[in-house]
């Protein structure tokens, strides 16, 4: 009985002096509001640490209406800081006395590129300064700012961003090289959901729900990410971010108009009930594309590929076709349609759910790896589901394709595409020793079905599911209150490639006084081969003949590679031109003259005769008619015997001046690879007084297995002797004079031109090898079948991906941002990368003749500023140059020459006579410079845009 007695007094004591000793702990609490709208955050987090500590000594969050409560906390000096994504911290030093309450509120403005806090790249809430990467952030202001059609366009004057127009509301957007037609390089998201169009996984900007009234921010990172986000991600990641409905309500409308008859319409609705949040977004789009012109040489060269109907009643009736030719004709007509909603429920001041999804369409003409395409009523949508609970994180989201009635240009034919994305992720962190160190956990798993009815996938449809499996683990370790550790490890796993990689990151970052810090890091990143670089059978072009005889070029995913021991074994190709002998096999050194000459005569002879213009011909048209009538005869005769010529092996190439490079013969394509980058990057950030942005990153990368992209592999024979050796050959048979109507008809010329019979000859294997140009006349096969089986009358060509042994290179990237008052915002960056095209010594496959280009330009740099004066009138201006580059983009092959442009733009906000409306005028190009930003596409001129936006506050 004395025991329990005295355990009790003992506990009764405890909790007196415990009571007492809470009592004398102080309190503090507050509202935590956005800067400029007033509207409270709710999620904001508050931490209390010694000054000068970054250990923390209390935190919390705050709740639905933005108030936070933190009790408890030991009298003494603290520093509070107030966080909240997107925005600049807010920090105050306070003094807490024992028993106190203080009451004590934040208001947080959107944050300069440096001193705003990001998420992406480093999956934990984190300052630009501070993060172990090279990012850059588009604030709201900046975006909603921006008049286009598309918000991507605001990424162009951004470091280290190679943006490539190539229509007037299609761009393709990679971080520091490799760009390609129909580039899925970069990793974009839009809140944290791959926003890429499944399967194809190409990044299609233009029906992304990424409408600039709803951004709150882009976040950009250069340099790989799959230590965090898994495979593919080695080339940068590039974050949209919309608007939150509880944080942000209210009612915003756009109008936009300009040149190329541009006409848009943005909407934006986002409203509370208690805990529950809603918002309704939607963009339309139209206007009359860039074209290219059959006056222009390049253009010209472009659409001759497009195809011709024997028939043009064969046409599906979504496709123009001109009714004498059987053209198939370009639509320019360009519409885009995006509707999306959102419901969130706040459940309690820890944890929210966010439900979303939408739908959205275009009709547009796309360049893409096999060749340029319609896209007719494409559509894509997503279902997206949240939960964001304290330090965890998960989702599901489901994307889905729907070509509709788009098309190829090359081939006339339909594509069919409904393929899917599915995606699980989980993510947990925690922090431990007071703050002082981070961990990050997670996992996620995606499946992407390819379903196009075999129209893009052929005979790999029903084995071109990719599923993948990744779980990563993270630690930022504060050394001590000026250097931090992250190191970063994932695990993937592809059950195609049937591979498991590692993906580990190391970076340390040395603050050495506040507002600066050197950053030193290692990544090691892996990219997967997508559906398209395994997978693809599709045809890219079709090169029919009057005779029902086709050359098909055929584009070929390389998951088990191709070969070509037979050729050399035999060292034949399938004759490609129409007529009898088409598609047998012949040795390349021994090509048949008389084929060939049969025909070229069969067009040769009809423009002869109806006196149209050849080149070199100058003859009148009694001497053109003669010699129709001797090539005529001649090619159906077989004068040229049994005459052969050697082939010469090439490959399309525009930037050769013959329009082909010269290759010793085909090059194996072994099965695919995951390609292996590793990096090694430092960089220095300094925010000087508030006024003063500074960054520079230097870069070195070493990649292996690089998967170049979709170009032509089979070698196309060319017979350039064709006219000498055809000119022996006839005059060998004028000379003998053993055929009456020879005889006849050189004596006929030769009476009334005065032109001899050896000198006919001559005429006439000129005019031969001139009007064979530069078309193949036999295609090396590989030892795999090109084409599917059944494929009569056709001979194949393909076009196909490798990997590339080894490529390294080094760049700079460096920015600089003044604010030089109140007013005026300066800015300018630079980009150099040291090389842009990689021949076979530099990418380790010595013997070959493979290649592969940047796609992007070594050296850019872009300039300008802004003026803001209090009435509420803008002007800004902003120049970006970069130097000419060559380009290897599965059809495209060509230079793209160097250019300077000048945007000029100017706006005024009438918030003191219509609170809400404002107008922004904004000219692109304003100096009309005619240029070409890829290969294949229309050239570009001006376009001035005008925009008129209505804010209605919630």
């Amino acid at each position: 009985m004395k025991l329990i007695l005295r355990v009790s007094s003992f506990c009764a004591v405890l909790f007196l002096i415990t009571g007492l000793s809470f009592a004398q702990n102080a309190s503090v609490s507050g509202l935590i509001t956005d800067a400029g709208s007033g509207e409270a955050l709710p999620g904001a987090n508050i931490k209390i640490s010694f000054p000068g500590d970054v250990s923390i000594v209390a935190g919390g969050v705050s709740n639905i209406d933005g108030v936070f409560s933190i009790a408890n906390i030991p009298a003494g000096t603290y520093t509070m800081t107030a966080s909240f994504v997107g925005y600049s911290e807010n920090s105050i030093t306070v003094t807490l006395s024992a028993g106190q309450n203080l009451s004590q509120d934040f208001q947080l403005s959107q944050g300069l590129e440096l001193d705003a806090v990001i998420v992406t790249g480093t999956a934990e809430p984190q300052k630009v300064l501070d993060a172990p990467a090279s990012i850059s952030v588009l604030d709201a202001e900046t975006l909603e700012s921006e008049v286009a059609l598309s918000s991507s366009s605001a990424t162009r004057n951004t470091v280290g961003v190679d943006l490539a127009q190539t229509g007037v509301d299609r761009v393709e957007i990679v971080l520091r090289g490799f760009n390609n037609a129909f580039s899925g390089a970069t990793y974009v998201l839009t809140d944290n959901r791959v926003a890429a169009s499944p399967s194809l996984g190409v990044n299609i900007y233009s029906i992304m729900p990424n409408i600039g009234i709803d951004l709150n921010r882009v976040e950009i990172v250069r340099g790989p990410g799959s230590a965090l986000y898994g495979a593919g991600v080695d080339a940068g990641v590039v974050h949209f971010i919309t608007k939150d409905a509880l944080t942000e309500p209210g009612t915003t409308i756009s109008v936009i108009g300009g040149e190329q008859t541009l006409f848009g319409a943005d909407f934006r609705h986002a409203g509370k009930v208690n805990q529950f949040g809603y918002k309704v977004t939607g963009t339309y789009g139209q206007a009359d594309d860039w074209a290219l012109s059959v006056d222009n040489d390049t253009d010209a060269a472009e659409l001759a590929d497009d195809f011709t109907y024997t028939d043009p009643s064969d046409a599906p009736s979504n496709q123009v076709v001109d009714a004498a030719t059987g053209k198939l004709q370009r639509n320019y007509d360009y519409k885009k349609l995006n509707v999306n909603g959102q419901l969130e429920y706040q459940v309690n001041d820890r944890t929210k759910v966010i439900l979303n999804g939408g739908h959205s369409r275009y009709d547009a003409v796309v360049l893409s790896g096999i060749g340029t395409l319609q896209a007719d009523d494409f559509g894509y949508s997503y279902v997206q589901g949240r939960v964001l609970s304290g330090g965890y994180f998960g989702q599901v989201y489901f994307n889905r394709n729907n070509a509709g009635d788009s098309y190829v240009y090359g081939t006339g034919q339909n594509v069919v595409d409904k393929s899917t994305l599915l995606t699980a992720q989980s993510q947990y962190s925690f922090d431990v020793s007071n703050g002082r160190h981070t961990v990050i956990l997670g996992a996620d798993v995606d499946v992407t079905t390819p379903d196009t009815d075999e129209t893009i996938y052929g005979r790999n449809e029903n084995d071109a599911q990719i599923t993948e499996y990744g779980a990563y683990g993270q630690s930022i370790l504060s050394l001590t209150n000026k250097l931090d550790l992250t190191l970063a490890a994932r695990g993937d796993y592809n059950n195609v490639v049937e591979e498991f990689q590692i993906s580990p990151r190391a970076a340390l970052v040395f603050k050495p006084q506040p507002g600066h810090s050197l950053r030193a890091s290692y990544n090691r990143a892996f990219s997967s081969p997508g559906n398209n670089s395994l997978f693809l059978d599709i045809e890219a072009r079709r090169i029919g003949f009057p005779t029902g005889q086709s050359l098909v070029f055929q584009g070929r995913g390389s998951r088990d590679g191709f070969t070509f021991d037979n050729f050399r074994q035999t060292g034949t190709a399938l004759y490609s031109l129409p007529g009898p002998v088409f598609g047998a096999p012949f040795p390349v050194t021994n090509m048949p003259v008389a084929p060939t000459y049969g025909v070229v005569a069969a067009e040769l002879v009809p423009a002869l005769l109806s006196g149209a213009p050849i080149e070199g011909v100058t003859f009148p048209q009694p001497v053109r008619d003669a010699l129709a009538n001797l090539i005529g005869y001649t090619a159906s005769q077989g004068t040229a015997g049994a005459a052969t010529t050697v082939g010469v092996l090439g490959i399309p190439d525009e930037n050769e001046e013959s329009g082909v490079r010269p290759v010793l013969g085909p090059t194996d394509i072994l099965p695919l690879k995951q390609t292996t980058s590793q990096v090694l990057e430092a960089g220095y950030k300094a925010l000087i007084n508030n006024k003063v942005l500074v960054a520079v990153d230097a870069y070195y990368v070493k990649k292996k297995d690089f998967v170049g992209p979709l170009t032509v592999e089979s070698p196309l024979v060319f017979l350039a002797n064709l006219g000498q050796d055809l000119g022996l050959a006839l005059g060998a048979a004028f000379a003998a004079g053993d055929d009456p109507t020879i005889n006849a008809i050189l004596s006929d010329i030769q009476n009334n031109f005065g032109i001899p019979p050896e000198q006919v000859a001559g005429i006439v294997a000129a005019l031969v090898q001139g009007g064979l140009g530069s078309n193949p006349a036999a295609v090396v096969q590989p030892d795999q079948a090109v084409l599917p089986d059944g494929s009569t009358n056709e001979v194949g060509a393909f076009l196909g991906y490798r990997n590339f042994g080894e490529l390294d290179y080094y760049g700079v990237d460096a920015s600089l941002q003044v604010l030089a008052s109140e007013s005026i915002t300066l800015f300018g960056n630079l980009s150099v990368v040291n090389d842009d095209f990689f021949d076979a010594e530099e990418l380790g496959e010595d013997g070959s003749q493979v290649s592969v280009a940047l796609n992007a330009s070594k050296f850019k740099t872009k300039v300008g500023g802004q003026y803001k004066h209090s009435s509420g009138f803008s002007v800004n201006a902003s120049g970006r140059y970069q130097d000419a580059f060559p380009v290897q983009s599965g059809p495209y092959v060509g230079t793209v020459p160097s250019y300077f442009l000048l945007d000029v733009g100017v706006g005024f906000d009438f918030a003191q006579y219509a609170p809400g409306l404002r107008m922004d005028v904004s000219v692109q190009n304003i100096l009309n410079e005619e240029h070409r930003e890829f290969v294949g596409a229309p050239q570009l001129g001006r376009l001035g845009m005008a925009r008129l936006t209505y804010k209605i506050p919630g």
